[in-house]
């Protein structure tokens, strides 16, 4: 099984949980691991592991070291390792990631940015660079993409 291995070693390491009868309403920030398997209506912070577990639900931004979503999750996404979108989960938003993984079945709608040399600051916030850059970043990267010459 995917991921089995990963998850049985996220599980034993996590310190904080949101039962599944738990409505939180506000930001949460946690230096470990945390899973949600209630409701959560606000910002989830973690410097550890990030778990929503098929009855969670987040609406809001997470940011964390690895995330995997078995339930559902209604904002953006950042992870500064491995991301796992299970068979049952569900993501509306943007994911910033290293390494994305999607299970068949589930849900993800919206744009996915991986960097292979990981996210170092994935708990700090970037700014969007301005549309001039963008424009010159594009014509770059057109000019050196080698599937562009023929």
């Amino acid at each position: 099984m995917l991921g089995k291995k990963t998850t049985d070693q996220i599980n034993a390491k996590i310190s904080s949980i949101i039962g599944s009868d738990m409505v939180v309403e506000g930001d949460i920030k946690a230096k470990e691991a945390v899973r949600v398997e209630g409701s959560v209506t606000g910002d989830v912070e973690t410097e550890g592991a990030l778990i929503i577990s098929s009855t969670g639900k987040v609406k809001g931004n997470v940011k964390g070291s690895n995330i995997i979503i078995g339930g559902s999750l209604e904002g953006d996404l950042t992870s500064g390792g491995r991301t796992e979108v299970a068979s049952t989960g569900k993501v509306i938003g943007n994911i910033r990631t290293k390494s994305l993984v999607v299970d068949e079945n589930a849900v993800f709608q919206g744009q996915c940015t991986m960097n292979t040399e990981g996210i170092a600051s994935y708990t700090q916030t970037s700014s969007e660079p301005e549309p001039a850059e963008q424009e010159e970043s594009a014509q770059d990267n057109k000019k050196e993409n080698k599937w562009n010459k023929r």
